[in-house]
């Protein structure tokens, strides 16, 4: 006499596939969270790296920061270019959590590029560069960051250009708040500390700071870190976003 065999019922069936659906609603946000922050970490190794490079080119020459000799929308070459004697890898300057709407301010062989360098140190050539005994709070002085165009001004529409980098435009200031895209986490002009950008100092040492921080905190005009300075935000008094808050002194 044959065994009898006795399968799953309809119920239990559903039980099982409910569990799973349980299961798998809780794990895969997990999961999406695990590798949203591998890729912050990536993106930070990057700029670590970035800064170390443009660090030996300093050292290299008499202490000196890079020359700005143009800008990627102009063609000319950026920054970046001119350190990769350095870090001979420009595959590190994408971020990998890096929007692609974000680099469409960039054309051509710029659209890799996903970081932006403070350009109180990378100003024109031939009108003098800046020296590295020219900034007193190095471990407090923006370097570079993550970033929706190449050069960054301390004056508050330009630190959109960090706080919010994953925008759909390069000037993210011309958006709506809401509009307006953290690179890592959910961050927006709404709520600016859901969310941020990873941020090298002229010491070397690299950093998350929320997007709140960068707009309110971040030293970028070398001589004056503190934001009680008057030109912290270069003197200027500006909307950050459509509809949205006026910062500045």
């Amino acid at each position: 006499m044959k065994p009898h065999r006795r399968g799953f019922t309809l119920i239990e069936l559903l039980v099982v596939i409910a569990i799973i659906a349980i299961l798998a609603a809780i794990l895969f946000p997990v999961f999406a969270q695990a590798r949203s922050q591998a890729r912050k970490a990536a993106c930070a190794s990057n700029l670590r790296q970035l800064a170390i490079g443009t660090l030996m080119y300093v050292q290299d020459h008499d202490e000196v920061f890079p020359p700005r000799y143009g800008s990627a929308s102009s063609g000319a070459p950026s920054w970046i270019l001119t350190i990769q004697p350095y870090v001979k890898n420009q595959q590190i300057g994408g971020c990998p959590e890096q929007n692609s709407l974000a680099a469409r301010s960039y054309l051509g062989t710029y659209a890799w590029l996903g970081y932006g360098m403070n350009s109180s140190l990378w100003i024109n050539a031939g009108t003098g560069q800046v020296s590295l005994a020219a900034v007193p709070a190095s471990s407090d002085t923006f370097l570079q960051g993550d970033s929706t165009f190449d050069d960054v001004y301390g004056r508050p529409r330009r630190r959109t250009r960090i706080a919010f980098p994953n925008s759909s435009d390069g000037s993210p200031y011309v958006l709506p708040c809401a509009q307006m895209k953290t690179r890592h986490g959910s961050g927006t002009g709404v709520d600016m500390a859901s969310g941020g950008s990873n941020i090298s100092f002229v010491d070397g040492h690299v950093k998350y700071m929320t997007a709140s921080a960068i707009m309110y905190r971040l030293g970028i005009v070398p001589d004056n870190t503190n934001p009680g300075d008057p030109r912290f935000y270069e003197g200027l008094r500006e909307q950050i976003c459509v509809g949205g808050p006026t910062v500045g002194p």
